[in-house]
């Protein structure tokens, strides 16, 4: 077998491959058109694919980086074909726009749809179980919210993008509710198994899905999804 003809720790071809060192200036034009390019599109994209990215507004920019970055740096990609590459990408998206703003099953198709995850406290397991976000997820974006328990809930909604939009009880309508604790946290809570005695009398709150019920003192935790109960948080 021929030996290998890389030499190892060569800084002249780590830094630059083989090629000579002025095509760095040609790099710096490349790299500035790409990037005016690419502000182009940016203004193209409109607000909604900056802020709220949906599926298609994440394939959409994976796709972009990858036209928009390679002609900056790589001598033989020719920026004309990744600008025409690119223009593709872009009647691809109007298209996929004009379709969903017109169809409302295509954009549930393609996007996916709002989903109803929190209804008068209780979380909706069946319904968090079908999406990817993780019932800490949801409990980490109801924290960000400063929702300190889902007794403070009246509807909670998992957005299209991602994010969750909460409507809250109105002031003096809140009731006792599970803590937005994550699972990493609930020991603080002193959690108890469905079916062991009740040590202290009050409001407790099944952890699997915010169920709250009141409870006296040497009642048994009855049985609930996940069978963990937790004191409540009181409103």
């Amino acid at each position: 077998m021929a030996e290998s003809s890389i030499e190892v720790f060569e800084i002249t071809r780590i830094l630059i491959a083989d090629t000579p060192w002025h095509f760095l200036l040609e790099v710096i034009l490349r790299s500035a058109f790409m990037f005016i390019f690419a502000l182009i599109i940016m203004r193209f994209l409109g607000r909604r694919a900056i802020h709220q990215l949906t599926s298609f507004d994440l394939l959409l920019i994976i796709a972009l980086g990858s036209a928009l970055g390679d002609p900056m740096i790589y001598p033989d990609v020719a920026i004309l074909w990744s600008v025409f590459g690119i223009a593709t990408i872009m009647i691809f998206y109007r298209i996929q726009n004009a379709l969903a703003n017109r169809y409302a099953w295509y954009e549930d198709l393609t996007e996916g749809s709002p989903v109803k995850i929190i209804t008068g406290g209780i979380i909706d397991s069946k319904e968090l179980e079908k999406h990817t976000p993780t019932q800490d997820d949801i409990f980490l974006l109801l924290r960000n919210k400063g929702v300190r328990s889902l007794g403070e809930v009246e509807v909670a909604y998992l957005e299209r993008d991602g994010s969750l939009s909460v409507f809250r009880y109105r002031v003096g309508k809140q009731k006792p509710g599970l803590p937005t604790i994550s699972e990493d946290m609930i020991e603080e809570w002193k959690p108890h198994n469905a079916g062991m005695k009740v040590e202290i009398s009050g409001y407790h709150s099944c952890y699997k899905t915010g169920e709250t019920t009141w409870l006296e003192r040497g009642d048994i935790f009855p049985d609930c999804e996940g069978d963990i109960w937790v004191m409540s948080e009181e409103a």
